[in-house]
């Protein structure tokens, strides 16, 4: 499951909140209007979902409560507890604070505040609104489910229960309460940063490296460690990285000295694969450098530690001839104007092959003052054409071998395909394009959303109906959020595919007679609602609207 897609968490939100908007356009009718100023309503959602979180993390959530009637509504408890946990799971994973709402009211006389009145409903005020703060705490990986149970002196309401440890009774709201527990993926790109040639002492320059997110909860990077001090980290951990999201460490080096330099960057995370992952950090490093065009400043094709004595000169490099009485050594062997016959058919350094090549059968020397350059030497990460063919370094781990801007230093993980790179775009093909170590991601032979189920099974009855959901497939829990969530066909049903089945738990409202504050009715309806029992008024699609921002934005 830690290995889902870039949004498999952000379709269901946003299909949530289109739930919202169409249950307030088509359920709602003007009762707001009617409602008698002794009528106290307490009105929320079915279900509220707590989303992804990192085992043994904690994610904090909202779950708005709304009066809807024109008299103040008194909470005087309200409790989660869970009802599905992974096997194992002994700590509590839902938790609501009494210290996070009960501050308005103290109901037992005791000097503390241990309630809560929501006043008369009103389109200008916001004191009618409880965004509750809840806590979902997971330590196991898996699925939960919850339940929010609250009590206040509703008098809309049909269902009533004893206050914990006491005998009183009164009327109640629930909320379903879910969320998903998974254990982070990160990777990173690149893994080897070249700096390139800066000269000067004193100067500044940055560079990055990526940071991805591929799994369905939030990835954390908890540390950044460099082992030089020269370079350093300019993005202080921690760093959250969002579901789907990419994020860049910015690093730092100030040039101490013309020197190479190097430096390990070590990450810790919340995700095993990225924990203790290095990335190498060089700087006026010319043999290993990723782009020597920085040393080779007469763009003769020698770089400086390749062998050219005077890169101002492009006529000066080990591939030239020896020029008698010019003053210069253009042959780049230490000697100037030799009185020795540099000869073009002469094997000078001793390796097998001269200049000319016509010592071993065309094969041209193209330093012959370096036995280690030849025709028939074996091409190394140098800066340095080796085998004398025209082309430095080509089928090395720091070559681009296929142009498309990555080398296997880099992570390139196919440097003979183009169309293959850590940037690359993943497409249904059996290959790894984007070099994330997942293969055909996003096709429908592959769990995109980690629920265990891909868009089409062998087995055609188990297909996933919604691989970018993964609270939706074969066998699921049906919730009370109206989606197929078992892909059965059926909204909202229960296990016997009752209509309306999963949402049991939603209390009912008294016939539409009336309120008073004895509890007799007087005419109230209970707001906007669907045949699942999702009751909200035109502000609650305010506080949905906020709550999907909020949990896009977290």
């Amino acid at each position: 499951m830690n290995q889902g897609p870039d949004s498999a968490y952000a379709a269901p939100l946003m299909r949530n909140l289109s739930i919202v908007l169409l249950t307030c356009a088509l359920g709602c009718d003007q009762a707001d209007s009617n409602l008698q100023a002794a009528s106290r309503v307490l009105d929320g959602f079915s279900y509220v979902d707590a989303g992804a979180t990192a085992v043994n993390g904690s994610q904090d959530f909202t779950v708005p409560l709304f009066s809807k009637g024109l008299g103040t509504v008194r909470i005087f408890e309200i409790v989660a507890e869970d009802v599905l946990t992974p096997e194992g799971v002994t700590e509590p994973a839902f938790a609501v604070e009494d210290a996070d709402w009960a501050d308005t009211c103290d109901r037992d006389e005791d000097g503390t505040a241990d309630c809560l009145d929501l006043s008369k409903y009103s389109k200008d005020e916001e004191d009618d609104t409880l965004a509750l703060p809840v806590t979902f705490h997971p330590t196991a990986k898996g699925y939960y489910q919850g339940l929010l149970t609250i009590w206040s002196n509703d008098n809309s309401s049909t269902e009533t229960a004893p206050l914990p440890d006491e005998d009183t009774e009164w009327t109640i709201w629930r909320v379903q309460l879910r969320g998903l527990a998974d254990y982070a993926c990160g990777r990173s790109r690149p893994d080897f940063v070249d700096f390139g040639h800066h000269p000067a002492v004193g100067g500044d320059y940055s560079a990055g490296v990526d940071v991805i997110n591929c799994g369905v909860v939030p990835l954390t990077l908890t540390s950044l460690e460099i082992d030089n001090p020269v370079m350093v980290a300019r993005t202080l951990p921690p760093l959250t990285v969002l579901t789907g999201q990419t994020d860049q460490i910015v690093l730092g080096w100030t040039v101490a000295d013309t020197n190479p330099v190097e430096a390990q960057l070590t990450l810790q995370s919340n995700s095993e694969g990225l924990t203790g992952k290095t990335v190498r950090l060089i700087g006026n490093n010319c043999e290993e450098s990723l782009d020597p065009s920085g040393w080779d400043k007469d763009v003769d094709g020698w770089t400086t530690c390749g062998g050219d004595c005077d890169d101002d000169h492009s006529d000066i490099n080990p591939s030239r001839n020896e020029t008698a009485g010019d003053g210069k050594d253009n042959d780049c062997d230490g000697e100037i104007d030799e009185l020795v016959d540099d000869s073009v058919g002469t094997d000078d350094d001793g390796d097998g092959c001269s200049e000319s090549g016509g010592d071993c059968g065309g094969l041209k020397d193209c330093d012959d003052a370096n036995p280690l350059v030849g025709a028939h030497a074996d091409e190394i990460y140098n800066q340095i054409d080796d085998d004398c063919d025209g082309v430095i370094d080509e089928n090395t781990d720091g070559h681009d071998d296929d142009g498309d801007g990555w080398s296997e230093l880099q992570g390139d993980c196919d440097d003979a395909d183009p169309l293959v790179s850590p940037d690359g775009t993943e497409v249904v093909d059996g290959r790894d394009n984007d070099c994330d170590t997942i293969i055909d991601e996003g096709g429908p032979g592959f769990d995109d959303d980690g629920d265990g189920f891909k868009d089409v099974e062998a087995d055609r009855t188990q297909d996933d109906c919604d691989d970018r959901d993964p609270w939706v497939f074969v066998g699921a829990v049906e919730y009370c959020d109206g989606y197929d969530n078992d892909c059965d066909g059926l909204v909202d049903d229960d296990e016997n595919d009752k209509e309306g089945g999963a949402c049991t738990f939603v209390p009912t409202r008294k016939a539409s007679e009336g309120y008073d504050d004895t509890g007799a009715t007087d005419n109230t309806p209970g707001g906007c609602s669907t045949t699942g029992g999702l009751e909200l008024s035109w502000f609650a699609l305010a506080a949905a609207a906020a709550l999907v921002r909020r949990r896009q934005r977290d």
